[in-house]
């Protein structure tokens, strides 16, 4: 045994699960990113615009098709029936799979207009309703993985088939370049869902096969009734996630919703490592939520998560203009200056997941939905006034605000549950203002940004300063993320 493996078998396994997996997501979702640059250079607008009407559909759709049930409830539903975890599973995937056979039932009864409604033909709608049905086994398989972590198969496949599907995808476009084709955007499509949808098929007979349980009655009603007020905060997120780019394109131009979405995509790259760390924390966080000898544990690491992602989001606004030259062409430079902004909005989602995390533990998902929906109406209201007046760049300090609302809004409501469940006002699983110095901290260096642009020197100074402290803190990640061996 080398040297390398005996020191990796000395490592606690919760570091190890989170480790993997926050590689695997960063791979899997920032080739989403990295290969921006290659597909607009391959595609048209037209063609890289139908991919991402496909992406947007699927995306606001899943809500109904997969009834939110593989969103932060399904811990709990894995904690609460941790003695039959395979018969749970195959229930509720039993469960999403008949929506997904309604969904497409109810598309077959009128195709032309779910046709005319979307931008898509019957053969991409076809596509997407099969996602509907296999695409969930993934998910439930992925985090009941993570739940128990077993992170060395679920971190190869995640890894292997985001490179599959990307290299094939790419390959695809470049043959039917050469053959002059015109429906780039499907070919990319077909040939990057055929290898997520094949490893999901598999995952689902897999499922079903070792659960052998359809329906059972106390299965779906938990799930349901944590998953369902999930829908309504899933669409709300769409809004606010989307409403900024729509608005642009009625009040403004696609020229400019081409600028923010570019820079929108560059400033949400931190959103990667945050979407991983979460996942990673969640399971650790409800099997102690209860525990008093760990609540000094989960205050310090989720402090000090935040705060490792608050200089993440921070270091990706001080490169922004490194960013935009690789993504994109000399054109998107000028809307360089929004992303502060952006990022810094992209951070307080952060903040709000560790309160709707407490939420879902309390099984208060409705809740969620509320300050999502209040978050929603309120960027879609500022967009609406100072888009108008201001013009596109607006759209990014709306969203900031929309954020922080949404993050305000989820504490309170976590600070009156948490108070009724302990029966103590100053109780809390979070070091509460710690949080909030760490969340205006990020914003104001976020937006110093704005000014830092203007000297090259001194912002490569701070870029080199910020190299060589991150260096350094790597060797604290082992004392931040010690999940199950605190």
């Amino acid at each position: 045994m080398g040297l390398l493996e005996r020191l990796f078998t000395k490592i606690p396994i919760g570091v190890k699960a989170s480790v993997i997996y926050t590689l695997a997501s960063l791979l899997s979702r920032g080739i989403t990113i990295i290969t921006v640059p290659i597909f607009t250079r391959l595609m048209p607008p037209d063609q890289i615009g139908i991919v991402n009407i496909f992406n947007s559909w699927q995306s606001m759709l899943s809500a109904f098709a997969t009834l939110a049930l593989t969103s932060g409830g399904y811990f709990v539903a894995l904690k609460e029936f941790s003695n039959e975890r395979d018969q749970y599973v195959s229930s509720v995937l039993a469960l999403t799979s008949l929506v997904a056979i309604l969904m497409t039932f109810v598309y077959l009864m009128m195709p032309a207009t779910w046709n005319s409604l979307t931008g898509l033909n019957c053969t991409l709608f076809g596509v997407m309703l099969f996602g509907f049905l296999v695409k969930p086994a993934t998910e439930f398989w992925l985090g009941r993985q993570r739940y128990e972590y077993n992170y060395k198969l679920a971190g190869s496949i995640s890894i292997i088939s985001s490179i599959l599907g990307t290299a094939i995808s790419i390959i695809a476009v470049i043959y039917a370049n050469s053959q002059n084709c015109k429906n780039l955007g499907e070919i990319r499509l077909y040939s990057g869902l055929f290898v997520t949808y094949s490893v999901a098929l598999i995952l689902w007979c897999h499922i079903m096969f070792k659960g052998k349980r359809f329906y059972d009655k106390k299965f779906w009603k938990l799930s349901l009734s944590l998953s369902l007020p999930l829908i309504g905060n899933s669409i709300a997120s769409q809004i606010l996630s989307v409403s900024d780019r729509t608005m642009i394109g009625r009040m403004v131009g696609n020229r400019e919703v081409g600028l923010y979405s570019i820079l929108y995509s560059g400033s949400s790259i931190s959103l990667i490592l945050w979407s991983a760390i979460n996942s990673s924390f969640v399971p650790f966080l409800f099997e102690n939520a209860d525990n008093k000898e760990k609540l000094d544990d989960i205050k310090r690491i989720s402090t000090q998560l935040l705060l490792a992602y608050g200089f993440g989001a921070v270091f990706i606004t001080v490169i922004a203009p490194e960013i935009v030259r690789i993504l994109a062409t000399k054109e998107y430079f000028e809307a360089v200056y929004i992303m502060p902004p952006i990022a810094a909005g992209v951070f307080f989602t952060s903040v709000s997941n560790m309160y709707s995390n407490m939420l879902i533990y309390h099984k208060k998902t409705q809740y969620i939905m509320v300050s999502s929906i209040i978050a929603a109406i309120v960027n879609v209201i500022l967009n609406y006034f100072f888009i108008k007046k201001y013009g596109y760049e607006a759209a990014a300090y709306t969203t900031l605000i929309a954020y922080i609302i949404l993050a305000l809004v989820q504490a309170d409501q976590y600070k009156k549950i948490h108070t009724v469940v302990s029966g103590d006002s100053k109780s809390s699983v979070y070091e509460d203002r710690k949080i909030a110095y760490i969340a205006i901290t990020v914003v104001l260096l976020c937006l110093s940004c704005i000014w830092l642009y203007s000297y090259p020197a001194i912002r490569y100074s701070v870029i080199a300063v910020a190299l060589i402290y991150s260096i350094y803190y790597r060797k604290q990640i082992n004392k931040i993320i010690k999940f199950r061996n605190n």
